[in-house]
């Protein structure tokens, strides 16, 4: 009995050890890292008791000094590696070493994340308590701001809690293709007294889906954005290859609310409009309707206009009065760039853009189906501004020919490229008063509406429209490249593969170790 409480002191200094190393990995100062405190303290203090008389009559010799410092040695030792753990906790660094830059966040996500200037809680219910791939995600987004914090919940263990926060999906499910069981459940954004909740069932929560709900938590007010209709411009209902519904959940995703208008119907934009769309018009609206445009522009609302080439109206007349020129032509690009996705010339390619806020950082391609060429008129208008947003190849150029059977440029009479595609339209609205403060106007004119159209609207498309839109109801802070789906990126074996890689895991590795310890073993014997 004696013997075993001599050693309580080398069990409780380990017991501190495990303390220091819990606190550090976790950060928190909970039971556990308290309980092996105080029994380390409490068996060090026993072990000095039983061992009195010895630690006196050791203390003057050199076998004493020599355990005392390896003692302090390693007590430093581990006082150094906690303190580099602690420091790493508090200020994390990682580094993506993956082809894709997989766990790499959008500059959009690390955009809102360096804006953010209160608590984010992020509660996820998922079945056990933990799902390692969000885990990963939510540490790369509490890595880039203090402001976020995340915890795990287990429904079942907690149903207190998933009751408060209303969450009712969560479990398992099968993967119909690799039979494996995957978790599935709830994920809850608090920042202040607001709330947004993602519930997935059958795919995981991914980087866009937090993205989104983090914008629409922050967002103070839901702006709306109406599409204008009556003239045979694409509908954001249509869920056909040539409708915009696909546009419109974007929208939404971003935390606006997308609504419908008729111009002649109203007589005027909705007063409570934030961006006006008007999708590619097969008719040419009214004056007056355009006048109503006017009107919601210069009280500092944002337009946007997709023009199509002839026979759809170009609507000279009103871009003329804000500073845009939009050519009777279809831009034509026989690059060859437009072969990689299977177009023809007539679907010109973007790969550049020039520096402007709705383009800046953004290196997407995209592509314009059946696009006229839209730029900053020659007479320029006094107070506003109008610049380009990018232009086509340099091997492309305008046909004006649109009845000629074959295109074929025609130095006198086609347009040389590159061509301006779209354009940014500002313009500094004087008030009325002096109390009142100015505002600005904001237009995009696009020369191809099918862009934006379901059957073209993937990522390069899909953003570039989202960031026009971002503009034009002055959210600069979304404009930026959105979090990208992730990769299937699997690896598939060959059946000979698979039964090599069996072999060589299951027999040729292990088989190995065995031999080599029998054979060590056998000559120790001899």
């Amino acid at each position: 009995m004696k013997r075993l409480l001599q050693k309580l002191d080398t069990l409780g200094l380990l017991l501190l050890v495990a303390a220091a190393i819990y606190y550090s990995v976790t950060n928190l100062w909970d039971k556990w890292s308290l309980g092996l405190a105080i029994a380390g303290g409490v068996f060090i203090l026993v072990g000095l008791v039983a061992n009195y008389q010895q630690i006196l009559a050791s203390l003057g010799k050199r076998s004493t000094k020599y355990a005392t410092n390896y003692v302090v040695s390693v007590v430093l030792v581990v006082a150094l590696v906690s303190g580099v753990n602690f420091i790493g906790k508090r200020h994390p660094r990682r580094l993506d070493l993956t082809s894709t830059g997989r766990f790499t966040l959008a500059p959009q996500t690390t955009q809102i994340l360096q804006k953010l200037n209160k608590t984010l809680d992020i509660k996820a219910f998922f079945p056990g308590g933990d799902y390692p791939p969000l885990k990963e995600l939510l540490v790369e987004y509490q890595t880039r701001s203090g402001h976020v914090r995340y915890e795990f919940i287990d429904p079942d263990r907690q149903p207190a809690l998933a009751k408060q926060f209303d969450v009712s999906t969560y479990g398992t499910f099968s993967n119909p293709f690799t039979g494996t069981q995957m978790k599935f459940g709830t994920v809850v954004l608090v920042a202040g007294d607001r709330r947004e909740k993602i519930e997935k069932r059958s795919e995981e929560v991914r980087e866009e889906d937090l993205t989104n709900a983090i914008i629409k938590v922050l967002r103070t007010e839901m702006k709306k954005v109406y599409f204008i209709e009556g003239h045979g411009e694409k509908s954001p209902e249509d869920t056909e290859r040539k409708g915009c519904s696909e546009a419109k959940k974007g929208l939404e995703s971003q935390g606006f609310r997308v609504e419908t208008t008729n111009l002649a119907s109203q007589a005027k934009v909705p007063d409570d409009a934030k961006v006006a769309v008007m999708a590619g018009p097969t008719t040419a609206p009214f004056e007056q309707e355009m006048q109503f445009v006017n009107g919601f522009l210069n009280r500092g609302g944002g337009f946007l206009l997709m023009v199509d080439p002839a026979p759809a109206p170009g609507l000279e007349g009103f871009l003329k009065s804000w500073g845009v020129q939009v050519d009777n032509d279809v831009v034509l690009d026989v690059s060859g760039a437009g072969r990689l996705m299977g177009a023809g010339p007539q679907i010109p390619l973007v790969l550049r853009y020039e520096s402007h806020k709705i383009t800046d950082r953004f290196k997407a391609m995209t592509f314009f189906p059946l696009a006229r060429s839209v730029g900053p008129s020659k007479e320029t208008v006094s107070g506003i501004t109008v610049e380009s947003l990018f232009k086509s190849n340099a091997n492309s150029w305008g046909e004006t020919d649109l009845r000629g059977a074959e295109a074929s440029f025609d130095e006198k009479k086609d347009l040389k490229g590159p061509l301006s595609l779209a354009v940014a339209v500002t313009k500094e609205v004087k008030p009325a008063t002096e109390k009142e403060p100015a505002v600005k106007a904001r237009m995009v004119v696009v020369g191809d509406s099918d862009f934006a159209a379901n059957g073209y609207l993937q990522q390069g498309n899909g953003n570039l429209f989202l960031n026009m839109v971002s503009w034009l109801a002055q959210e600069e802070d979304l404009i930026s490249i959105r979090p990208k789906s992730p990769e299937d990126r699997r690896v598939l074996l060959s059946q000979s593969q698979q039964r090599m890689l069996l072999y060589l895991t299951v027999i040729v590795l292990p088989g190995s170790v065995l031999i080599a310890g029998i054979t060590v073993w056998t000559r120790r014997r001899r």
